[in-house]
């Protein structure tokens, strides 16, 4: 073997190997080459083995380098249902782990539930004693590691509402979604206005209908209100302006995170009419729009006992406003909701968050493609780690009871069309790879020759032979001719770094996490909703399993990625 081939060999086996097989253990507490999903046990600076929801996979952890499996942002889950039960309703934090609880570096995703749950976190996470010494660092839960500057569970709970929540990331107005914000903007004045980010309609909603002195004191810095509050309207797919690369069209919304958002459909109202935010609007950017105009790459389809789909003549007409040649005497309005693209300033490492949303196959107006189009290439890279996304009720709910949510049967719908666009992405990352390889090739001013080993049944001799560039800029040798006998389309660099040893064709979404968020419950004696619901999604990801891991939500829950 030459010097130059054993120099490559060495390169790949130092990509897959990493620091060796030797995992002390450790593997257990990662899924999927992660860090720990906490349920209020464990840091992330100490993974253990008890951390639950994790799984054995020594190949995709070894095949990760070290900046890879450093976490870079951390999801806390303070409410995870959508009713009816008031105290567990949908509310996240999100940080930057680089940020380290600095001030003003969290950020909440909708607020439900908001300081009443944050303190019930950190009770159960208090010592025992009370610390004798100020500021103390909680040693356990989602909030582990972090400095308490008292000695109560509440004044801590405001302390860090006040101090380290600077923006809040609201997915629309419905009251599960906002209540707790709300209640809570008048007890916390802090040095400066939290800031309320949203689309515009959005932002209209809530001055217009809470904020408004009559439902809830004006905070805001608008309209001669209280100045507690200042609203920050977001340019839905991202502002083309700001930013460049991974993090173009990405707006900065606190220390260390960026975020893009995206409208979504959220049913239609029962009664006939329309208003500002719904699909009345002439502008994309305001407001829901004619879902004929989407371009899928492939055509919804219907379920078994599914009502057919609207034709898009009553969508065109939903997209008329008032006073229009062409309106009907009747509009349906579309609501909308929004999804956020949550980005750490470093890393490039993203979360995607949805609001409440359905599926785009009974739709009005059919928007989730273009989100599972924007994400694609982004699980195709290995920065996408995570979706949270919304599963309110089981399978046993009619379609026209849904309102506007989704059921086991749609996620999983849903899910294969994202996985369809990280097929494409994937294929179009191998093009680009070969193209650059083969330019690279081109430019090289000189050849390193080798003595290959040619089987019986090589075509070419070695006469044939040219020298190329892999990605890392090591030269190698390539063949002129594309008659061979053994495939020659490029593999991904994920698939590149998989030791050989692994047999199985990998999955389209494997390595990503879908939690499961905004779940119903029923209020009944037997098994718990969520149970069903995560039955009846792995139920249906049997035919073709997709690889990515179902997680059901609950309060308390802290997910590095």
């Amino acid at each position: 073997m030459s010097p130059l081939e054993i120099f490559i060999l060495r390169s790949k086996l130092g990509r897959i190997i990493g620091r060796g097989n030797d995992c002390n253990g450790i593997c257990t507490s990662y899924s999927h080459g992660l860090w720990p999903i906490c349920t209020s046990e464990v840091p992330y600076q100490r993974p253990t083995t008890s951390t639950p929801f994790a799984s054995h996979n020594h190949s995709y952890r070894s095949a990760m380098s070290d900046d890879e499996m450093k976490p870079a942002l951390q999801v806390i889950v303070l409410g995870s249902g959508g009713g009816p039960q008031e105290s567990n309703i949908t509310a996240f934090l999100v940080r930057s782990v680089e940020q380290d609880w600095r001030r003003g570096s969290v950020i909440a995703v909708d607020a439900g539930v908001h300081l009443s749950s944050i303190t019930r976190l950190i009770e159960a996470a208090m010592p025992s004693e009370t610390p004798s010494e100020l500021p103390f660092a909680l040693t356990s839960g989602p909030f582990a590691g972090l400095p308490l500057p008292y000695t109560t569970a509440s004044a801590n709970a405001a302390h860090i509402t006040r101090t380290l929540v600077d923006t809040y990331l609201i997915t629309h107005p419905h009251l599960d979604h906002i209540s707790g914000f709300v209640v809570n903007t008048a007890g916390l004045p802090g040095t400066r206005p939290k800031k309320v980010a949203a689309l515009p309609s959005t932002i209209q909603a809530l001055k217009t209908h809470i904020f408004n002195n009559v439902i809830w004191p004006n905070l805001s810095d608008e309209n001669n209100g209280a100045g507690l509050l200042t609203y920050l309207r977001l340019v839905e797919g991202g502002s083309p302006a700001l930013g460049d690369g991974e993090g173009r069209g990405y707006s900065e919304v606190c220390d260390g995170l960026l975020v893009k958002i995206w409208s979504v459909s959220h049913g239609h109202c029962i009664e006939r009419h329309s208003h500002r935010g719904s699909a009345s609007s002439a502008s994309t950017r305001f407001g829901s729009h004619d879902g004929s105009s989407q371009t899928p790459r492939r055509d919804v389809f219907n379920h078994p006992g599914q009502a057919p789909l609207r034709t898009s003549s009553l969508l065109s007409q939903a997209t008329f406003g008032p006073g229009s040649p062409q309106a009907e005497p009747e509009r349906i309005c579309v609501y909308d909701s929004s999804a956020y693209f949550i980005q750490d300033h470093d890393t490039h490492r993203e979360v995607l968050i949805f609001g409440d949303v359905e599926p785009d196959s009974i739709s009005l107006s059919p928007r989730n493609l273009q989100i599972w189009q924007e994400a694609a290439p982004k699980i195709a890279s290995g920065n996408l780690r995570a979706i949270f996304i919304e599963c309110s009720y089981d399978d046993s709910q009619c379609n026209d009871r849904l309102f506007g949510h989704l059921k086991p049967v749609f996620v999983i719908e849903e899910l294969r069309n994202l996985a369809t666009e990280v097929e494409a992405a994937r294929r179009m990352r191998a093009m680009k790879k070969r193209k650059r390889i083969g330019s690279l090739a081109e430019e090289t001013p000189r050849r390193i020759p080798s003595n290959p080993s040619l089987t019986p049944d090589d075509p070419v001799s070695p006469k044939s032979m040219k020298t190329t560039m892999l990605p890392d800029g090591v030269l190698t040798a390539g063949l002129d001719t594309p008659r061979l006998s053994t495939p020659t389309a490029e593999l991904s660099l994920r698939e590149l770094e998989r030791p050989s040893y692994t047999s199985e064709p990998r999955k389209p979404l494997q390595g990503l996490k879908v939690v499961i968020i905004h779940v119903k419950e029923k209020l009944t004696d037997g098994p718990p909703v969520g149970e069903t619901i995560l039955q009846e999604l792995l139920d249906h990801d049997k035919d073709a399993p997709l690889g990515c891991e179902f997680i059901i939500s609950k309060p308390g829950q802290s997910f590095y990625l």
